[in-house]
């Protein structure tokens, strides 16, 4: 593949070309080889022309994992637009908030379902039409590789998130050595990510240069209407799922793992049964595009239980280790360099100035990106990760933010002060924890203010618990004392009063579902999965039993909206739909 290839639009189109018949998606109504995938774009980007699209226009995306979701970014990227993917399981508050920010030209979405987004942003449902309004021998142009391809927001330490800006030409540098580095791409790859998370991107664009075939479908879908996946990206949260939950999953090449700290401890049942996959640890903020640093675990290859490092750069990054005055050491902070680097932060020059710095390492007038990230280099020049410099935190994949978090609680009435912790009890996995204080004279319960962040944030920056304190410890000093917060107790998490009944025997049977898995004697419609003590795994078969019974959600449905009031509040989908 040549290195001056410049955008994903040019690597596709050498696809088209070398392989016009192959097939390039499946989905639940067939197939498109790569001919009528590239056809059917086209005249999806036409459509975008005649609704004012042009080069260099942001265009929102708020689609589901589908067809329609392919045919779209596709359509945007060939256009020489921008595509803002919005998550469809998120709070319609949050969406909103990102629109008004982004001010998109439009938003792509499906037919229905959409009405509330009027007056955000004008709304044009998918549609392929075939006319071209362009006059003969006048082309229109396609992205250049300083074009803006994608942006993707991540959660934010001053209470609103920051939209990274990625560039046409950075992301073709990625998909290139992902294709040299991934031979799985070239073959059949599950795309089972929200394209609102980075980790997505290499699923969704890598196959359609590589040659290979994109599997639209969840992980939770079932494995009989599904060929297996030769390359599977995760996170480490998705392992014990993989095996338990999911092994029809399970790639044949390459599983690509990202996100969080890995360690060999995480890996080890899954490698000793599937002895013919090749485990590659990807690190990489959404700032460098996906991923810049990379360590391949091969078949048969010992690995310790310890954590595996995060390797060494990929071709065209450099990595810089450097102390607090920017000077190469063995163990500090890492900074990253190189054709990977976004352009910034949508909107946020200052931001933007504060973490993308001069490279003094590097040629005249380069940056690099500030990560936030502690690491060590080993005496066998591999890089391991030791931890943050600031209180970020990675949950099941995530950045998070507690600032964010805070900010939010402190917006409402009747709080007066919060702070956000992980806990980790060694079972459930990595969860958020929210210390409250009330305002003057209120009396907030642990519902309501979950109730108040769940219409706001995603899922995943919902405490799964959420303590309510008198008053803060503080150190001598007046600051915080986080080790000083009260121990979590059993229960801590659950509704103190009795919890709201059932109202329709759906209700029930998903309610019943729950206290059974979780040994409980009962669950409210109310009451947050994670709270009384869900898991991933516990989720998946909540999933898979409630299939059984008729009622359809997914493993997403759960990790986003977590309480059966929510689970099943509309749009819900009858089983088999």
């Amino acid at each position: 593949m040549a290195t001056g290839t410049s955008t994903v639009a040019e690597l596709f189109s050498r696809q088209v070309h070398r392989i016009g018949d192959a097939t390039a998606v499946v989905h639940p109504d067939g197939r498109l080889s790569y001919r009528q995938l590239d056809d059917v774009a086209t005249r999806q980007a036409r459509a975008l022309h005649r609704h004012g699209v042009r080069r260099g226009h942001l265009v929102a995306v708020y689609l589901d994992n589908s067809l329609d979701l392919i045919i779209a970014l596709l359509a945007i990227v060939k256009s020489g637009a921008c595509y803002l993917p919005l998550a469809v399981t998120d709070p319609s508050r949050r969406t909103g908030m990102l629109l008004r920010a982004a001010e998109p030209k439009l938003v792509l979405v499906h037919q229905h379902g959409t009405e509330w987004m009027t007056g955000l942003a004008p709304i044009v449902p998918m549609s392929v039409e075939t006319g071209d309004d362009d006059p003969p021998g006048n082309p229109r142009p396609g992205p250049a590789p300083g074009d803006a391809a994608y942006i993707i927001h991540t959660s934010g330490s001053t209470g609103r998130p920051k939209g990274v800006v990625i560039e046409h030409g950075a992301l073709a540098t990625y998909l290139r050595w992902a294709v040299t580095w991934y031979p799985g791409l070239a073959g059949l790859v599950r795309v089972h990510a929200s394209p609102a998370f980075d980790m997505a991107v290499t699923s969704l664009f890598g196959p359609l240069v590589a040659g290979g075939t994109l599997d639209v479908a969840p992980l939770d879908d079932p494995g009989e209407t599904h060929d297996t996946p030769t390359f599977l990206k995760v996170t480490p949260a998705h392992l014990p799922l993989l095996r338990s939950a999911f092994p029809h999953c399970a790639p044949t090449s390459d599983l690509i793992v990202g996100g969080e700290a890995l360690t060999g401890a995480m890996l080890a049942d899954w490698r000793r049964e599937n002895p013919a996959a090749t485990v590659v640890n990807e690190y990489g903020p959404t700032e460098a595009t996906v991923g810049c640093c990379v360590h391949r675990v091969v078949p048969g290859e010992a690995l310790a239980p310890g954590p595996v490092p995060i390797g060494l750069a990929t071709p065209g990054t450099r990595l810089h280790v450097l102390d607090s005055r920017l000077r190469p050491v063995g163990a500090g902070e890492l900074y990253i360099a190189g054709q990977q680097l976004a352009r910034g932060y949508l909107g946020r020059p200052g931001l933007t100035a504060a973490a993308f710095v001069a490279d003094p390492l590097g040629p005249p007038g380069t940056r690099m990106y500030r990560t936030g990230d502690r690491v060590r280099r080993r005496d066998d020049d591999l890089l391991e990760f030791t931890g943050r410099v600031d209180d970020q935190l990675a949950i099941n994949g995530f950045r998070v933010e507690p600032g964010e978090i805070v900010d939010m609680l402190t917006r409402a009435a009747d709080v007066d002060q919060a702070a956000v912790v992980a806990l980790d009890d060694g079972s459930a996995g990595a969860g958020l924890v929210a210390y409250v204080t009330p305002a003057p004279g209120a009396t907030p319960t642990a519902a309501a203010l979950r109730e108040y962040l769940a219409d706001r944030l995603p899922g995943h920056l919902v405490p799964t618990t959420i303590v309510l304190l008198e008053a803060f410890p503080l150190t001598p000093n007046g600051k915080l004392d986080y080790a000083a917060l009260p121990e979590l107790v059993a229960g801590t998490g659950m509704h103190a009063d009795s919890p709201p009944a059932p109202r329709t025997p759906t209700e029930h049977l998903v309610c019943e579902l729950m206290a059974e898995l979780l040994e409980l004697e009962q669950v409210g419609i109310d009451d947050d999965f994670f709270a009384l003590g869900g898991t991933s795994l516990a989720a998946a078969r909540l999933v898979t039993r409630a299939r059984r019974n008729g009622v359809d959600f997914t493993l997403t449905d759960v990790l986003s909206h977590r309480t059966v009031r929510r689970l099943l509040d509309p749009p819900f989908r009858p089983a088999g739909h």
